[in-house]
């Protein structure tokens, strides 16, 4: 067919610059001190915001002859590395230069070299360290940046302080891809204002492939986010075993695989990891700037030890199945073997037992559980452990030890201003502002982020009554740790893609790791209209990130085969396909010229993977009889499209293993056009160019009964299936488009691309 289309609280910000909105460029104007000179540079634009900056008048610009240049004096590590982390064995210099050549790499094309120097030149980047001899007030992840004629020097505390002077030339570097990479001479001294700047997330009820968590980490830590805290065991909330009679048949999720046949039943047969693959990811993180806090949470939330072990849950109709009985003796003894199998996989020197949720009739057996287990980790491990804030909904006499380190999420549990007055330490992940549940009618489905950038702070567990110091703390009270956000998935797995959840936690990452690290310091001065532009062009453009599933496009057609000349992409963008197995160039005949024979061993491979909404991808088929069963029309790493299911002949979208059956069936040996676009809303399918479905789900919530649309990633790896059950028949004119149709288009662009219809 031829298409024809050719930490610690920083010491007092003094010095801060202030100012005014951003302009149309990159950068920030500020009000000139007594000491600078005239028409020198503005602030860089950066997430989070630089505390403080001195502009010069010149520029650096990154080209070919660019080294990363390590000090060697502080190549393996320095002396205050150990006391800015939670994790054993943090990373140095050396591997966070590597880190940082890898992004340079990405996002510039340029493959800049790593070296170990004293001496570095005018188109260099030095990483050193020993900050706090020129700036004692500097704290430990705080950094001095100097871009000067003589090169880039970025000086930190400590290695981890470096490596977010990276993250901020790194920024610059993406917004200045328009000016070849120029980045203008000055001075900044940065620093975070909380010490815990953390990203919590449920990985329990939603199974996330580990090179997902890969991303994640590399995401957050962009922002300067230190703290990863990975909640592993969980399952759907839960009615009374009196109500809910088959609680043992819900699902339930334990993400963390041994060996040891003691625990190992408890492992989920769809995802969960290995000690090798938690090994792995730490040191990933680690490179990153980052630490794991690794939560198993008990004595709620613990289904996926009570079905097999039902004899351990609290004995009457008016508990929860998920509820273990603390006042079994057997119950104790487990968990503190459990933890004994898997602590030693962590790093981290703090610990998550979770501890919320529980029945409100036995506080005082919570807080003794409690207390004991700090006990139990500090005695054996020399590790710490934290909670979520739970007193207030487990009444009791029984003082819980204020060494326990509490993450606040909700006021009717506890309050943070009377647990920090009680000395325990306190993060802000207060909902419902700080928590992300995708398709929850309770809590936030996408962050509000304008509210966020204006109004939120660790310190403000109250957004609506921000100055009420009875629900918010001093901002200065050194038992706030800082904050983050949270995102839980309690709808499992079928709620949202793997796609749709990597864009809401973009979309929150980036102005959460604003207000944790410089405060107000941008969104005083800077309007969140003219913030939120170039947050997103930063957002877009973040280095070793995959999950955005948008293809790089030169117009609104990504993909175009007419089949007339190969495979050849006739859309501009060079996104060749290859025949493959035995799949054939055919003449087709009926107005439809050249199209491509497929049988259930061959396909034809394309050069991209998905595409995420906005989108629009069609294709005509001309299927050969009967199909076998999930023959596949489309396929990639993210889902399929089926020309059949396992008992129909119908049109079935797959995403992360959940079918969805459209009820659309292509007649055998006939033409027939199909094609599926989303937008934001919906995924609509189209069938002869005619609007003939919208994929959804059914979403048994607790607060209602509904039906849900969902929003498909397209997989365009492959037409046909490279695992041998392609449909089996003709095709043509597929296209990939980048932005979402509707069936009037649809029709044009069918109609206009071949010459029979049928």
């Amino acid at each position: 067919m031829r298409f024809g289309i050719v930490f610690l609280a920083a010491t007092a910000a003094v010095g801060i610059v202030n100012a005014t909105p951003v302009p149309s460029s990159t950068q920030v104007e500020v009000s000139p001190s007594s000491t600078r000179k005239c028409h020198t540079h503005p602030t860089p634009f950066v997430v989070p915001g630089l505390q403080e900056w001195e502009g010069g008048s010149g520029y650096w610009k990154l080209n070919p002859a660019t080294r990363i240049v390590v000090d060697p004096a502080y190549a393996e590590g320095g002396a205050l590395d150990a006391e800015s982390t939670l994790m054993r064995n943090p990373s140095n210099l050396k591997q966070f230069a590597a880190s940082f050549q890898s992004d340079i790499s990405e996002v510039s094309g340029i493959n800049v070299e790593v070296v170990v120097s004293k001496n570095y030149g005018p188109h260099d980047i030095f990483l050193t360290l020993g900050a706090d001899s020129k700036d004692p007030e500097l704290n430990h992840e705080g950094y001095l940046l100097d871009i000067t004629k003589k090169g880039i020097s970025i000086q930190g505390v400590t290695s981890r302080g470096a490596f977010w002077g990276t993250r901020s030339v790194l920024q610059m570097l993406i917004l200045a891809d328009e000016k070849g990479y120029a980045l203008p001479h000055g001075h900044a001294r940065d620093f975070p204002n909380y010490h815990e700047r953390k990203f919590m997330q449920d990985i329990a009820r939603k199974p996330i492939p580990m090179t997902d968590l890969h991303e994640y980490a590399t995401l957050t830590s962009f922002y300067k986010f230190n703290t990863l805290h990975h909640h592993y065991n969980d399952n759907p909330g839960m009615q009374v075993k009196g109500i809910l009679h088959d609680w043992q048949n819900q699902y339930a999720g334990f993400r963390l695989r041994t060996d040891n046949p003691e625990y190992s039943m408890y492992a989920s047969n769809d995802t969960s990891y290995t000690k090798q693959e938690m090994r792995e990811f730490q040191d990933f993180i680690k490179a990153r700037g980052m630490d794991l806090i690794p939560e198993i949470d008990t004595p709620a939330h613990s289904l996926c030890f009570t079905k097999f072990h039902p004899d351990w849950t609290i004995q009457n109709d008016t508990a929860r199945g998920d509820w273990l009985d603390l006042g079994n003796p057997a119950v104790q003894p487990f968990l503190e073997g459990l933890w004994t199998e898997f602590v030693d996989w962590f790093d981290s020197s703090s610990i998550s037992i979770g501890a919320d949720e529980y029945d409100p009739t036995k506080g005082d057996l919570a807080r003794s559980f409690v207390n004991s287990m700090h006990d139990f980790f500090a005695k054996n491990f020399n590790r710490s452990i934290r909670m979520w804030g739970s007193d207030v909904r487990l009444p009791g006499t029984i003082e819980i030890n204020n060494n326990v380190h509490i993450d606040m999420w909700d006021f009717t549990y506890s309050q943070p201003v009377t647990d920090t007055n009680k000395g325990f330490k306190v993060c802000n992940l207060n909902a419902p502002n700080s928590y992300l549940v995708p398709r929850s009618q309770s809590y936030e489905d996408f962050i509000d982020a304008q509210k966020i950038y204006e109004l939120w702070e660790p310190w403000v567990f109250d957004i609506i009554d921000r100055g009420n110091m009875s629900r918010n703390v001093d901002p200065k009270n050194p038992n706030l740790t800082g904050g983050g956000f949270a995102n839980w998935n309690d709808f499992l797995s079928e709620s949202v893609t793997r796609v749709e959840l990597y864009d809401r936690v973009s979309r929150a990452a980036d102005v959460f790791g604003e207000k944790l690290w410089a405060g107000t310091k941008n969104s005083d001065h800077i309007s969140y209209d003219k913030w939120a532009p170039l947050a997103k062009k930063l957002r877009e453009n973040i280095p070793g990130i995959t999950l955005r599933r948008r293809p790089k496009s030169n117009n609104q057609f990504v993909i175009s085969y007419d089949f007339e000349d190969g495979v050849k992409d006739a859309s501009g963008n060079g996104y060749d396909g290859q025949l493959q197995n035995g799949a054939s160039v055919v003449q087709a005949g009926e107005g439809h010229g050249n199209a491509v024979q497929l049988t259930s061993k061959s396909f034809i491979k394309t050069p991209l993977e998905s595409i995420s909404y906005p989108y629009a991808v069609g294709m005509w088929i001309k299927p050969s009889g009967e199909q076998q069963p999930n023959a596949v029309i489309l396929e990639s790493g993210d889902g399929r499209l089926l020309i059949s299911n396992s008992t129909a002949q119908t049109i079935t979208f797959e995403q992360d293993g959940n079918q969805y059956d459209t009820q659309i069936n292509l007649p055998p040996n006939e033409w027939s056009h199909i094609a599926f676009s989303a937008d934001s809303k919906q995924t609509s399918v189209f069938f002869n160019m005619r609007r003939q479905a919208i994929v959804n789900y059914y979403n048994p919530r607790w607060d209602s009964l509904r039906n849900e649309t969902l929003l498909v990633t397209a997989p365009i790896s492959s037409i046909g299936s490279p695992s041998g059950n392609s449909m089996e028949g003709l095709v043509d004119g597929f296209f990939v488009m980048d932005r979402a149709s509707y069936g009037g288009e649809m029709a044009f662009i069918g109609k206009r691309y071949a010459n029979a219809l049928p």
